[in-house]
């Protein structure tokens, strides 16, 4: 259900956490956005370096969830680490007839010898509608006949920038139908970006119209939650019918993030 390094962008890289600009480090790969100039290749590149992951396990609930935790160092071009990152993956087995379920969730405050970060975008450089920046998924490159729901009606460009929930966005692979059912914590919704030609792609944006600032005592608090199901989904009805058996969206907490 995801595509890592796909031919037509090969730096997307599935489900991911990515940022165009981060401190001027470039943390989504490919061009960079300039005001003055428009995409320039730069060499501004950052990686991201996992550390002290873990599988703890979960007594008496092996069959229906999973958990990975772990540290991200995000390193600039010259290796100087400019953002230190804690990350959770739930996964959870069966929330539904041909349905199952993940969370991904994330902390990022500036590195010890870093005041402040500031994560821009490219739509915050002058770039319309490129506010993307955060959690992403990039769906398979053979996924098509997309079909995107969301409490700002049909399609794609109705989502695209709304303050919606949640999102389905349903396509075929390999002939087949599938959906996947995203939604955002309540209290804290950002803006999404959404892609459906081309490619498709969604994730909330960090940074859609102005930069977001993170320090330590402001950390930049991350969440996205999904559905797979293995069929079409058509109605808004049934999209929230899927998303309420996810467990942590029926679980009634407002702040689900480590």
């Amino acid at each position: 259900m995801t595509d890592a390094e796909p031919s037509d962008h090969p730096h997307h890289l599935g489900l991911s956490i990515a940022f165009s600009d981060v401190n001027g480090t470039n943390f989504w790969g490919g061009s960079t956005y300039t005001a003055a100039n428009g995409p320039l290749q730069l060499p501004n590149h950052g990686k991201q370096v996992p550390h002290g992951w873990q599988s703890p396990s979960q007594e008496g609930s092996e069959e229906h969830s999973r958990e990975e935790t772990g540290l991200v160092s995000w390193l600039a071009a010259d290796g100087r680490e400019v953002a230190a990152e804690q990350r959770r993956i739930q996964y959870f087995r069966s929330t539904g007839p041909s349905s199952w379920a993940l969370s991904l969730s994330s902390v990022i405050v500036p590195a010890a010898d870093v005041q402040r970060l500031e994560v821009s975008s490219s739509a915050v450089k002058g770039r319309k509608g490129a506010g993307y920046g955060g959690i992403f998924w990039r769906f398979p490159e053979n996924a098509s006949q997309a079909l995107v729901l969301s409490e700002a009606g049909h399609g794609a460009d109705a989502a695209h920038g709304s303050g919606s929930r949640w999102l389905s966005i349903g396509m075929h692979i390999n002939g087949a139908p599938v959906t996947v059912l995203l939604a955002q914590d309540a209290g804290r919704i950002l803006p999404w970006f959404v892609r459906a030609e081309g490619y498709i792609g969604a994730g909330p944006a960090v940074a859609w119209a102005k930069p977001a600032a993170v320090d330590h005592h402001n950390p930049l608090k991350l969440a996205l939650h999904a559905v797979i199901h293995d069929g079409p989904v058509s109605t808004a009805a049934h999209a929230l019918e899927l998303l309420n058996q996810h467990p942590l969206i029926n679980s009634g907490s407002s702040d689900r993030t480590p």
